[in-house]
């Protein structure tokens, strides 16, 4: 009896833990069942957010390459040659295929598109394309319009390529022509900076009592403190600086398309009027004559510019000129080019690859332009004022010489001078199906 009753406890006892179990397991079961889809979606989660990224990363990888076209573009136009790639005149195309980064993994292809490559104003289109996942590319697209920036020559009041040389009071400051004349009351500064490209000794060279209201600049990886020299009470009233980089001095280009004129020659105790542009194999006016230039002109003397002795070559008060010189110039005692409208941004005297020579100013009058003569020497033997900015090979500073920088110029940029390159003006993103 005992035994019946204690097989029927044992009996109870594992009838018990096996419903115990099952209740275990059915509630595991309506946990998982419970659990299986948060999880699921977590996975989801992680999964979108893993495409989202890689196709995040893939578009800024496509975006990158599109503006690698882009810069390929801009150097192929301002120093390669975009007539090599396919295409016309009117447009031009290249593919880069499995453009690889540096560490030589493959990035993807580019797509580059050059409308009107020799206007003005080319348009660029660049697509890159990333593989994404299978056959499938993340693209991203620029357009981007093109523009020149025309070369700005006068950043100072003196360039000297070579070597610059102020003798005895010569002077150097600075004043705005847009305040007014030099003598407006607070109109002269100190900002008449001269500089050269030259590193050696004395490659600017101050006598006694010249004086440079203005920084002096030296050629790259100078030493400014020895090869700028200032003599016997001569001063420089700014720093002695060096050039961060060498300073471009490109080539001058006149127009092509100016009327031939021959030879130009007024005879002594003449007057003349010049009212058209046009080119001249040389350009003379004999003593006590005066030649008016009326209106806008481009003037380019292949040959020799000679000026004898109590000359003057007005120009009118709205009048514009550039003045382009081949040959030789040589402006004698008392001779005068006179703008009468004393803004020196409104004549432009500029000096081609021929004009290498020296350029000789004997005037004892006063001066108002803007000189860009990369290939000459200038010898400034004069007692008068120039105003405005001067830019050659070399500049030498005679007896009393007096440049007054307009700082008016820095800004000014010109039309004949090589080293306009193309720039971006504007950038917009194309967005197309695959983006």
């Amino acid at each position: 009896m005992g035994k019946i009753r204690s097989n029927n406890v044992k009996n109870k006892s594992i009838q018990s833990d096996s419903e115990e179990q099952g209740f275990i397991l059915i509630i595991g079961v309506i946990v998982m069942t419970a659990l299986l889809p948060l999880a699921l979606s977590f996975l989801l989660l992680l999964s979108f957010d893993y495409r989202l990224t890689e196709k995040s990363h893939k578009g800024s990888a496509a975006l990158s390459l599109a503006e690698a076209g882009v810069e390929r573009a801009i150097w192929e136009l301002n120093y390669g040659d975009i007539s090599t790639w396919a295409g016309s005149t009117n447009l031009r195309t290249m593919t880069i295929s499995s453009f690889q980064a540096p560490g030589g993994n493959i990035i993807g292809d580019i797509e580059i598109r050059v409308e009107e490559p020799d206007a003005e104003n080319p348009m660029v289109e660049s697509t890159g394309r990333a593989a994404y996942t299978g056959s499938l590319t993340v693209d991203r697209a620029v357009r981007v319009a093109l523009g020149t920036d025309k070369y700005r020559p006068w950043t100072y009041g003196i360039f000297g390529d070579e070597e610059l040389d102020f003798s005895s009071n010569a002077v150097v400051d600075s004043y705005d022509s847009r305040n007014g004349s030099y003598d407006n009351p607070g109109n002269v500064g100190s900002d008449g900076h001269v500089g050269t490209n030259a590193s050696h000794y004395g490659s600017i060279d101050l006598s006694s009592n010249a004086r440079i209201y203005g920084n002096a600049y030296s050629g790259p990886e100078s030493i400014p403190d020895l090869d700028i020299i200032t003599r016997s009470n001569s001063h420089i009233y700014g720093e002695k600086l060096s050039l961060s980089e060498e300073r471009d001095m490109p080539s001058v280009f006149p127009p092509e398309d100016l009327l031939y004129m021959g030879d130009y020659f007024l005879d002594s105790h003449s007057s003349d009027t010049i009212s058209e542009s046009g080119a001249y194999t040389s350009f003379r006016v004999e003593s006590n004559s005066k030649v008016t230039i009326l209106a806008d002109v481009t003037l380019y003397i292949t040959g020799d510019f000679s000026m004898l002795s109590n000359t003057q070559l007005e120009i009118a008060n709205d009048a514009h000129v550039t003045l382009y010189l081949g040959g030789s110039f040589e402006q004698r005692s008392n001779s005068q080019i006179n703008n009468l409208s004393q803004n020196p941004a409104q004549l432009v005297v500029l000096g081609t690859d021929s004009f290498s020579g020296i350029m000789e100013w004997h005037s004892n009058t006063q001066f108002w332009g803007s000189v860009y003569v990369p290939k000459a020497d200038v010898f400034f033997d004069s007692n008068s004022d120039f105003y405005g900015s001067i830019v050659a090979k070399s500049l030498e500073f005679n007896s009393k010489a007096r440049i007054h920088y307009d700082v008016a110029l820095a800004n000014s940029g010109i039309d004949g001078i090589g080293g306009s390159h193309y720039t971006v003006k504007s950038w917009q993103e194309v967005f197309s199906s695959n983006n």
